[in-house]
């Protein structure tokens, strides 16, 4: 008689379950929900009442609370917000004093929220609250990049083939000690093989000021930019490698203030090609020598004057490079470099803002082999609309602006993912922008571009999202008639 009751007992096991599950998941999987403009504009609520204030609205700091750093040091913490208790602060003032520290524990990277609630206790004594949410700082990602110098370079020009793309493991531990130092590991396969191992510690001394950090890096490959023709680079491959290249440096950083820093690197450079390359381009080496090793000594100085570090849209930013290549030890390369890049951004109404940036570059001596050259159209030093053309020149300057505004902020949030992953910001912009630039070379070659005003000009959307992850996607004009649309993209990862 009592197995009658077994399909009984198994459909109220059932109903419990499911009525549990309904329970623990009531909540939707996925859901949507705006940002708001100001993300700790709950402050003007806790802002001291006017009438608490009298004629003085002095406030005497008497401590600090920090929560949810599960991880990262408190001395990190309050490094950067510069507080100590006795320290003044100004009811008047205490809203926005209070969201540029909130401001300054993201641009960290360390967290993916900060908020920082006061608590008076009385009229003239206060106490904050910091509560902070950490990213996830170990990851291993696999990866997938481009070899060439952008998307549509590789799409057009190399007709999107597979065997130009990179693949392979990043590992990251971002903060390994708990003090915002940086330990990663790259192991990557496909047009470029590459291994590298990177570490950086912000800070090293009691007064956290000082840092340090070093590296490792060997690369081949087998195919070679060994020239330019027309502002187009030009390659040869083989089933051999052409090139190998090995770095080995260190770093010295001194920060005395949060927004400015000076850096001082020292690296010693292999780069080695065959000789096949040597009878295809004479000039790619500054001798007959297969192998080149030279050290290389920089300087970087920076500021920045930015709200968001990650995708600035008020303040300013300043930075500049010195940099000497070959100090006759090894051998024949022998190049001093000066470097500045100078933004300014601006909010002209609200969810409107304007962005003006001027980069530049110069070196000596003049003509220099083909192996150092990476002027205009490498790295960041580009115009929108001229993606597809490189200019190797002795000076080069660069302008942008644009114009943009926020059409869309919201979160997405889902309960598949882990909790660091689990919330996606999202904000949308819409720009208009125009570019100028300027090439020299006392040796253009077969160069069209050089020694003269070139200027493009376009409209585009830039899609921010978490991690500091940045998705630019642009229709752009040039003087020489040319519009197409490109695509960039760019992460801390």
């Amino acid at each position: 008689m009592a197995l009658r009751w077994i399909p009984i007992m198994i459909l109220m096991l059932v109903w419990a379950f499911a009525a549990q599950g309904q329970k623990v998941h009531k909540e939707p999987w996925l859901t949507i929900t705006p940002i708001r403009e100001h993300p700790q504009k709950a402050l003007a609520e806790r802002e001291i009442p006017r009438d608490h204030r009298g004629d003085s609205s002095y406030l005497i700091l008497t401590g600090i609370h920090i929560a949810g750093n599960k991880k990262t040091k408190d001395a990190i913490i309050l490094r950067e917000l510069r507080l100590t208790p006795g320290d003044t602060l100004y009811a008047d003032d205490l809203t926005a004093f209070l969201e540029e520290k909130r401001q300054t524990l993201l641009n960290t990277s360390l967290f993916l929220t900060v908020n920082i609630y006061p608590e008076q206790p009385d009229a003239h004594r206060i106490q904050l609250n910091v509560e902070v949410f950490e990213r996830q700082y170990f990851l291993a990602i696999p990866t997938l990049s481009l070899a060439d110098r952008n998307f549509n370079v590789w799409w057009v020009d190399e007709h999107h083939k597979l065997d130009r793309l990179n693949y392979g493991l990043k590992v990251y531990e971002n903060n390994l000690t708990g003090k915002n130092d940086r330990l990663s590991l790259t192991f990557q396969h496909g047009y470029t093989r590459q291994y590298m191992i990177d570490y950086e510690l912000p800070y090293f001394d009691k007064n956290l000021k000082q840092g340090l950090g070093v590296f490792i890096t060997y690369s081949h490959n087998r195919e070679i930019n060994f020239k330019s023709d027309f502002n187009k680079q030009v390659y040869f491959k083989q089933d051999y490698f052409l090139k190998q290249q090995f770095s080995f440096g260190f770093n010295y950083t001194y920060k005395k203030a949060i927004r400015l820093k000076h850096k001082l690197s020292l690296t010693y450079n292999m780069f080695k090609v065959k000789d096949t390359v040597l009878k295809l381009n004479p000039d790619f080496f500054p001798n007959t020598h297969l192998t080149q090793k030279y050290l290389e000594l920089s300087y970087n100085f920076s500021y920045t004057g930015a709200d968001v570090w990650a995708y600035p849209l008020r303040g300013f930013n300043v930075a500049a490079g010195l940099d000497r290549l070959g100090f006759g030890l090894l051998g024949d390369v022998n190049e001093t470099e000066l470097s500045a890049d100078l933004a300014k951004y601006w909010t002209f109404f609200p969810k409107t803002y304007g962005e003006s940036e001027v980069l530049g570059r110069i070196h000596w001596p003049r003509n220099q082999p083909y192996f150092l050259s990476r002027e205009m159209g490498y790295y960041e030093a580009y115009l929108r609309g001229m993606e597809y053309f490189v200019l190797e020149s002795d000076y080069f300057g660069i302008m942008r602006n644009t114009l943009k505004r926020e059409v869309l902020a919201f979160r997405v949030h889902t309960r598949l993912l882990p909790q660091q992953f689990a919330t996606i910001p999202v904000h949308i912009y819409l720009k208009a922008y125009n570019d100028l630039g300027y090439s020299f070379s006392h040796s253009p070659g077969t160069s069209q571009l050089n020694d003269k005003l070139l200027y493009t000009y376009g409209f585009g959307a830039d899609i921010v999202t978490f991690y500091d992850a940045l998705l630019r996607v642009e229709y752009s004009f040039n003087q020489l008639g040319q519009k197409g649309l490109f695509l960039h993209f760019k992460s801390t990862f």
